[in-house]
């Protein structure tokens, strides 16, 4: 139990570094690109704000939702993505070998 405790969370604080480093390898090699999907979520930001929620709850979203916060949510699930899948293809390749 204590094990898979420390490799859920060391996979969510791996994939947060990951996520970064992906964020600034982006931007680093290609910033059009970067600059691109933060318009992207920026367009995010106002599809959710102008759902026509009621103004003492819309105002939270608008306080709360950045568009580089959104950005860096999408390199994190990515990240996540590419570690569960890495993970799930070792723990396949894992069961063939062992048997």
């Amino acid at each position: 139990m204590l094990i898979r405790l420390l490799l859920a969370t060391g996979t969510i604080f791996f994939s947060l570094i990951l996520g970064a480093i992906l964020l600034a390898f982006v931007g680093y090699n290609n910033p059009e690109l970067l600059s691109d999907m933060l318009g992207w979520a920026r367009q995010l930001k106002m599809f959710i704000t102008s759902r026509g929620l009621a103004p003492h709850y819309n105002i939270w979203l608008e306080l709360l939702l950045e568009e580089r916060q959104l950005l860096f949510m999408a390199f994190v699930i990515a990240a996540r993505v590419a570690i569960a899948l890495t993970m799930g293809l070792g723990a396949y390749i894992y069961s063939v070998l062992s048997r």
